[in-house]
């Protein structure tokens, strides 16, 4: 399936380029699509690396990019005190008048009965309506319960959105930070999951790698690294506040044209967010 989307991506590139029939050389082609402003954030329940838990600095880092589709790591659902049992998602999202999508990773039964469950994993925010939304499985090292080894758990959620007519499938993703083989069956889990989409495909998260890690490399031989393709600098996004890595990443399908990427400051966290300006056919 996957080398059927990457047969059919490359059709459209091609005749991507080809002119338009009856066209005179010099005419302006109309424009076609729509720029969509992506923002990737491990948001690590909202406390800074000060140690103060302040969710409005998470929205002001996201209100400031000017994003209109979020996607979001470490996201605590009345989880327990160390982000005052918040539903993190829902409060970003009335914060900043956004859509909203969670997909727990863990999902444990509350503290008493009556109590909301108690969940943490990833979340979608997205001005633009959402059409679809699916939190499927990857092979991870459960951080509750190491010993266990590699089992299946959810934490990849993917979201279908509308962009006045124009549809992309989000993906959002946290990759493990205990074992690089295991990152690296995450990629090529990742990899068949999104090579069932029918439209263009944005892969945002904390990957947990550097740009010349062998998982990173898998992607890129299917994906667009965005800031590799159209930022300027290192890219480093982790640990705040002197950053010396870049581990947080915007992948787009070949038929997308990257505009613009760079790193977004703030103190909200112990990661800079991305943001990568992305054209639409």
């Amino acid at each position: 399936m996957l080398a059927k989307l990457l047969r059919g991506w490359l059709m459209v590139a091609v005749l991507g380029m080809l002119p338009a029939f009856g066209a005179e050389a010099g005419d302006a082609v109309p424009p076609k699509g729509r720029a969509v402003k992506v923002l990737t954030y491990n948001i690590a329940h909202g406390v800074g690396h000060d140690g103060r838990l302040d969710l409005d600095r998470i929205a002001g880092v996201i209100r400031r990019s000017g994003a209109d589709v979020v996607a979001l790591q470490e996201v605590d659902k009345h989880w327990d005190a160390r982000s005052d049992f918040v539903d993190q998602a829902a409060a970003l999202g009335e914060k900043l008048n956004m859509r909203v999508r969670f997909a727990p990773i863990y999902s444990l039964d509350p503290p008493e009965p009556g109590k909301p469950r108690r969940e943490y994993g990833l979340a979608i925010l997205s001005r633009y309506p959402i059409t679809r939304f699916k939190n499927h499985e990857l092979s991870r090292i459960s951080s509750l319960e190491p010993e266990k080894g590699v089992q299946k758990l959810p934490g990849f959620p993917e979201a279908v959105i509308n962009l006045h007519g124009r549809k992309i499938h989000l993906f959002n993703t946290h990759l493990s930070w205990l074992d690089p083989e295991v990152r690296l069956l995450e990629a090529e889990e990742m990899l068949e999951i999104m090579g069932s989409a029918r439209h263009p495909v944005v892969l945002a998260g904390d990957m947990n790698a550097l740009p010349d890690a062998p998982e990173i490399d898998r992607l890129r031989e299917v994906l667009t690294d965005t800031f590799e393709a159209a930022g300027e600098g290192d890219g480093y996004t982790f640990p705040v506040p002197d950053p010396v890595r870049r581990i947080d990443y915007i992948f787009a399908s070949p038929d997308i044209r990257v505009l613009d990427s760079r790193v977004i400051e703030g103190e909200g966290s112990d990661h800079y967010a991305v943001l990568s300006t992305l054209w639409v056919e």
